[in-house]
């Protein structure tokens, strides 16, 4: 039994992956690193230090350093001051990042939707049912 969860389990990452990654194509006018600081930044909904970003997306800081500014010329984040560290510096969505976050998911849900018409509406609650369940479980499986 444990065998065939783990070969369903390894055969749903690369179609979960697969899947995403086209309704995902082209969402987005940044880098892919550039994409993973701001969604990083929106999902915590609070500024943070090179060294958080840098740890939480296991990225190098001398890195993220160029890909930091080069958001910040453009407007997508903004730095300011830490308060609690005068020596460091806060990156903070900027009112451009959260519009670009905002605007790229709602891109995704519609193509999402889009290719949900290829599907019966049976199939859909199928899948409904489906990942519901896959959520379910595997947020029960890390607790």
């Amino acid at each position: 039994m444990k065998e065939e969860l783990a070969k369903e389990y390894i055969a749903l990452i690369p179609n979960l992956f697969g899947s995403f990654s086209e309704v995902n194509k082209n969402a987005t006018a940044l880098s892919h690193m550039q994409n993973h600081v701001i969604e990083y930044l929106s999902m915590l909904q609070r500024p943070l230090n090179l060294k958080e970003i840098s740890a939480g997306l296991d990225i190098a800081k001398q890195q993220l350093t160029n890909v930091v500014s080069d958001l910040e010329v453009h407007g997508y984040v903004v730095k300011k001051p830490d308060p609690k560290d005068k020596r460091a510096v806060l990156i903070a969505l900027a009112p451009k990042g959260k519009e670009i976050q905002e605007k790229k998911w709602s891109e995704i849900y519609n193509r999402f939707t889009h290719n949900l018409s290829k599907l019966n509406d049976e199939e859909q609650r199928d899948l409904q049912f489906a990942l519901h369940k896959v959520n379910v479980l595997l947020t029960k499986m890390e607790g």
